[in-house]
């Protein structure tokens, strides 16, 4: 479904873990920002890409290269792609065995592959896409191939896996780098004046101050693990929480583990 449309971009909400994709119109291009999940949805996409589409180019972006966020590429095999040099390089196979087992649990029959890379950026980059400058800006912690992608003229900052109203921080590459990019972040939204923040999964935020107390509560979480359970009231409770909080917590105990092994080392 549609869950924002605005004059330059569309947000579409998967039914899928609120899993979003941002669609982004200029002038002389269309940038696609993880395309996502169900294939009646993929199809949705690739229908309102092409009823406006008018000979531009079309660039699809990918965040990182977790499955949620790559299993809709199939759909748009003529756009020009971009990721950083991390998902290149990472060994994706899980998560294509991620998606295999999706399909074969709810008998989809779609192609299941990583997503080839025609254009590779380096941290903090600035691509002219068309008439937009677009910059992508590393954002390690939840996993290490991560980008948030800043389109300054619009006021735009989607970031991927932060900043979301509706689940806790999955840490799935590193506690420390997770805190820093979290910091990064809130640095942007004001030097940069950001108007539209879009997570992930959950929804756009148009307020400065509640998207900083997203941010915010990411944080206070991280740091209260593993002493204690820190859980901000915006985040629903359920049992898969649950299992996200404990491998979270110990995620930061094996890397304090690590830290003391290294300064004995020493």
């Amino acid at each position: 479904m549609i869950q924002a449309k605005l004059q330059s971009f569309t947000i579409y909400e998967s039914a899928l873990m609120r899993t979003t994709s941002t669609l982004i119109d200029t002038p002389d291009a269309i940038l696609l920002i993880d395309p996502t999940w169900l294939p009646e949805e993929i199809a949705t996409i690739r229908r309102d890409i092409e009823l406006n589409r008018n000979d531009r180019p079309l660039y699809v972006i990918f965040t990182h290269h977790h499955f949620d966020h790559i299993i809709g590429a199939y759909g748009f095999k003529d756009a020009t792609t971009i990721a950083s040099q991390a998902f290149v390089d990472a060994d994706s196979s899980d998560q294509l065995d991620e998606i295999r087992e999706f399909y074969e649990q709810h008998y989809i029959d779609r192609p299941i592959q990583k997503p080839e890379i025609d254009i590779v950026v380096q941290p903090n980059q600035t691509l002219q896409l068309g008439a937009v400058p677009v910059t992508f800006i590393s954002t390690p912690g939840h996993d290490a191939t991560h980008l948030s992608i800043l389109i300054e003229s619009m006021n735009l900052l989607v970031c991927g896996d932060y900043g979301s109203n509706i689940e806790p921080p999955f840490i799935e590459h590193d506690p420390s780098a997770y805190l820093e990019t979290l910091q990064t972040l809130q640095t942007i939204i004001y030097e940069h004046e950001i108007q539209w923040f879009v997570p992930g999964h959950g929804d756009l935020c148009d307020n400065r101050s509640k998207m900083i107390e997203r941010l915010s509560a990411g944080e206070e979480y991280i740091l209260a693990l593993p002493e204690n359970r820190h859980w901000s009231p915006m985040w629903p409770e359920h049992s898969f929480f649950d299992r996200v909080h404990e491998r979270n917590r110990k995620m930061v105990e094996q890397k304090e583990t690590d830290r003391r092994s290294r300064q004995q080392d020493y």
